[in-house]
């Protein structure tokens, strides 16, 4: 008996170190939306607003960040840290390692997306496309 409450006492105490550093959707909800940005290397800017419901406006817009290249409006669901986007420019051509700015390959679902909140080593929400190191930094 000793040992089945030692073993049922070592998973509480898992579970509730994990579910510290769980992402819920009411995280989501208090932390997504807004508006985000990432800067090309070569000077462009993507402009990402998320709002309440989850759908999205992402705006690309030329070096001199007046005049507006691309645009695609969608929906996303979010599952913990993961989130899947619908209907969002993506890109293909180029480095995993330094985002290069082309031409959108279209407008299709995107899933290898995380999110992180604010924390005590970051006061920002950022989202990371990780597959080509395209991050969003909210900035309103």
């Amino acid at each position: 008996m000793k040992k089945l409450t030692n073993i049922g006492l070592a998973v509480m105490f898992f579970v509730s170190l994990f579910s510290c550093n769980s992402y819920t959707k009411k995280d989501a909800k208090k932390y997504l939306p807004g508006k985000y940005s990432y800067e090309f290397p070569s000077g462009e800017t993507s402009i990402l607003i998320i709002n309440p419901d989850f759908t999205f406006n992402n705006k690309i817009y030329s070096n001199n960040k007046k005049d507006l290249l691309y645009e695609a409006n969608g929906s996303m669901e979010v599952n913990g840290r993961k989130i899947e986007f619908h209907d969002f420019l993506l890109f293909f051509d180029h480095e995993e390692t330094d985002m290069i700015f082309s031409k959108p390959e279209g407008i299709g679902g995107v899933s290898s997306v995380y999110w992180q909140k604010p924390d005590k080593n970051q006061d920002i929400v950022t989202i990371d496309y990780n597959t080509y190191n395209y991050i969003f930094k909210k900035v309103e």
